[in-house]
């Protein structure tokens, strides 16, 4: 009888992921999902191809309606909504502060300008007289004269 020759296996050990992943794939065409390996890139001709058909059949069982309202739940999508409302909200802002700048066509002119620049040199020497005050040990009820002087308070 011939002696039976043990085969040696490469001993490798599957990560979280890669486990994940195998029972994902094995388990995909009991949902339909029989193409998993397929690559839905738009590089390739094939991944294009199988994007058009997803669509396609999308479209066909939920209809473009739903496929609309998919899209607007995809940016109502909180991670989405909260940083474009925060940005719509501060360039909002931002416009609504140059307003008292701005000339009949809706630009900063040059009188616009000249205001920012005086009231950029004035928080400048106010900030400089603060300084000076608190280096020359001036007392808190002078220094918070100084403040109610000026500003932003003044500015808003």
């Amino acid at each position: 009888m011939a002696k039976k020759i043990p085969i040696p296996r490469a001993k490798t050990e599957m990560g979280f992921l890669d486990k994940l992943f195998m029972g994902i794939g094995g388990l995909s065409p009991y949902f339909g999902k029989a193409r998993l390996h397929q690559s839905m890139s738009k590089a390739t001709e094939s991944g294009r191809a199988a994007r058009a058909a997803q669509r396609a059949a999308m479209i066909a069982k939920y209809g473009k309606g739903a496929m609309r309202v998919g899209r607007f739940a995809g940016l109502m999508n909180p991670w989405t909504a909260v940083p474009v409302a925060l940005t719509g909200l501060a360039q909002y802002g931002v416009g609504k502060a140059f307003d008292p700048y701005r000339d009949e066509t809706g630009r900063i002119g040059a009188a616009g300008h000249e205001q920012l620049l005086q009231e950029r040199l004035a928080r400048e020497d106010l900030y400089k007289r603060r300084t000076q005050a608190r280096e020359d040990g001036v007392g808190f009820l002078e220094r918070l004269q100084m403040k109610s002087d000026g500003g932003i308070a003044r500015l808003l």
